[in-house]
């Protein structure tokens, strides 16, 4: 009997300790979908330390570190994942969303750009550009990548016509604004009520 329990205690061991990177990096990515992220990061973790240089690991890594708002060790994994292909396009998109989270809003403007470049459907990218252009007061350049957040999107659209229109009021289209408010609340954002009550007739 003690052989026995010697002999599955042996076999747990290798079992273990026998998870290839690819095993660990599916296990951290099914635990990032349930959003457990500290467990995601061991995962990569453990991915790490067999194959130190599996991209899809470190921008896994990166996603969610960025969950848990550790934003600069999120940009510390995005910038591993590019070094090791620069065409891990996505990258380029989560490091700009983290950039602005610390208020380097030109690095955040770079890497939205970039990823734009790289896959001109990016709806999110053109959205978030938009909202720094805003910043910028570039609000032509911002209705225009509102334009496409429009066109590539398939959530948050409410969002995209209630800053679309806030765009179109800073230049005086207060039409453009309102019919952008009307759609948004369409879709579902009950903030642009109180902007059509505020301004539009």
């Amino acid at each position: 009997m003690k052989n026995f329990f010697i002999f599955i205690f042996l076999n747990f061991i290798c079992f273990a300790f026998g998870q290839t990177a690819e095993e660990f990096y599916k296990n951290g990515f099914e635990k990032q979908e349930s959003q457990d992220y500290l467990g995601a990061i061991a995962d990569c973790n453990s991915a790490l330390e067999i194959e130190p240089k599996k991209v899809q690991v470190y921008y896994l890594r990166g996603l969610a570190k960025y969950k848990l708002e550790d934003y600069i060790g999120a940009i510390n994994d995005f910038n591993m994942a590019l070094k090791l292909n620069q065409s891990a396009r996505q990258s380029y998109y989560l490091r700009g969303l983290a950039k602005y989270k610390l208020n380097d809003y030109k690095g955040a403007l770079t890497d939205y750009n970039t990823a734009i470049k790289f896959y001109p459907a990016n709806g999110g990218a053109y959205y978030n550009r938009g909202l720094l252009k805003v910043y910028f007061k570039d609000y032509q350049g911002a209705i225009l990548d509102y334009d496409k957040a429009i066109k590539y999107s398939k959530k948050n659209r409410a969002f995209i016509y209630t800053n679309r229109g806030i765009a179109n009021k800073e230049i005086n289209n207060f039409e453009g604004a309102c019919l952008d408010w009307k759609k948004a609340i369409e879709l579902g954002d009950a903030k642009s009520e109180e902007l059509i009550k505020n301004y539009c007739k």
